[in-house]
């Protein structure tokens, strides 16, 4: 996942308060993704009444933040094809290097798993046709076509796709785009995203079916890439201080609580949820000082936002069902009351994915930063971008 400066992003005070972790991230950030895959784990692991819309914000607050970084980025990789230092082609070139090096290891690896338990069993909604779409990134076209099937556990892989399938349109647009014009191309594909939503409702589409459209999903990211456009807006003081970061906050866990349960309402009116999380992060990257960022900084939430992208794949495999096998099979019957079951798969989750960071993820970062250091580290490209040019900050 893409990784910034956290004291230079939307550079309007220095963040004195708040100390710089080891991967340069923003502070506050980790404790966004943490808040969201634990909303998409809670809408997937219980059965609360309208568990799903919880999960359904979860997704749209990655969405907007992984528009803001990667918008951020290109726009300062075009940036430096527009003073002469780099070709739009090798700014390419160096931006789906990192991105793979990102995304594609464990994506891939946990699909090689499935294939190769597929040759002693099966599993629901992974057949060969079914594999190979997952394998070319076009789960959510698919469950768009078939909005009604049985998945098994590879529901979440939707998502994924429609990330990839972004960065493959959105990075072109902008490298060979003067950089001058990123609001303009996002209002356009928020507004494109929009009118599809519209247009879907209209004509009574299946709410699944809605729920994955690649345009639709495309205007979320976009509402990230146009909160990166705004870094020369000179905010109010009212605007980012921190009880108006609290109450951004506490509205994203409370949307899907309130309105979650009107479903018809719900349809049409919950992708715009992603508004609130535009604004929360810019709140987020405009003031670092605050509780609000101190909160979102602790080590828990952190550590989990840090691991989120392997907790959000292997979420859907872990399962208790699955360590009571385990245990019956050492002659041990193990059993849980229902509400401590998911505690232990959330554990059990977060221990795989802090493994898969520290040992496989991570390394595969810094090979990318290496292969591609004529151009900086990710981290700097997008610092730089999210920053004033009058109030750059050094590493």
């Amino acid at each position: 996942m893409a990784t910034v400066d956290q004291n230079a992003i939307f550079a309007a005070q220095p963040a004195k308060t708040v100390a710089r972790s080891a991967e340069d991230r923003i502070a506050g950030f980790d404790g966004v993704r943490a808040i969201a895959v634990l909303m998409v784990f809670i809408s997937h692991k219980t059965t609360l009444p309208h568990h799903d819309s919880y999960g359904s914000v979860g997704v749209w607050v990655f969405f907007v933040l992984s528009g803001m970084l990667i918008s951020s980025i290109l726009s300062e990789m075009r940036g430096k094809v527009e003073a002469g230092t780099q070709s739009s082609w090798r700014s390419m070139g160096d931006f789906y290097v990192r991105r793979s090096l990102r995304i594609f290891p464990l994506y891939y690896a946990c699909l090689g798993v499935f294939a190769l338990g597929s040759l002693f069993t099966s599993f629901v909604g992974f057949s060969r046709v079914e594999a190979t779409i997952y394998t070319l990134y076009g789960t959510n076209i698919y469950f768009e076509m078939t909005p009604t099937g049985d998945y098994g556990h590879f529901g979440h892989f939707w998502s994924l796709s429609a990330e990839e399938q972004f960065y493959l349109l959105f990075a072109p647009i902008l490298l060979f785009t003067p950089r001058k014009y990123l609001a303009r191309i996002c209002i356009g594909f928020m507004l494109a995203g929009a009118a599809m939503l519209a247009w879907l409702v209209s004509v009574k589409t299946h709410p699944n079916a809605i729920h994955v459209d690649p345009l639709i999903a495309f205007g979320m990211l976009s509402v990230g890439g146009f909160v990166a456009s705004l870094k020369n807006l000179k905010a109010p003081a009212w605007l980012v201080g921190a009880q108006a970061q609290a109450a951004a906050g506490v509205a994203l866990i409370a949307i899907p609580l309130v309105f979650g349960y009107f479903r018809d309402t719900w349809n049409i009116w919950g992708p715009l949820t992603c508004t609130v999380a535009g604004l929360f992060l810019f709140q987020i990257a405009r003031n670092q000082q605050t509780p609000v960022v101190a909160f979102l900084n602790l080590w828990p939430l952190r550590s989990l936002g840090r691991v989120s992208y392997a907790f959000y794949i292997l979420h859907q495999f872990v399962h208790f069902y699955n360590v009571q096998t385990v245990f019956h099979k050492l002659h041990m019957d193990i059993d849980a009351p229902p509400i401590v079951q998911p505690v232990v798969e959330l554990f059990i989750t977060l221990a795989l994915a802090t493994l898969s960071w520290h040992f496989f993820e991570r390394p595969l970062l810094r090979l990318g930063a290496r292969l591609t250091a004529r151009e900086g580290a990710e981290a700097s490209s997008a610092t730089a971008a999210l920053s004033p040019g009058w109030q750059r900050a050094t590493r």
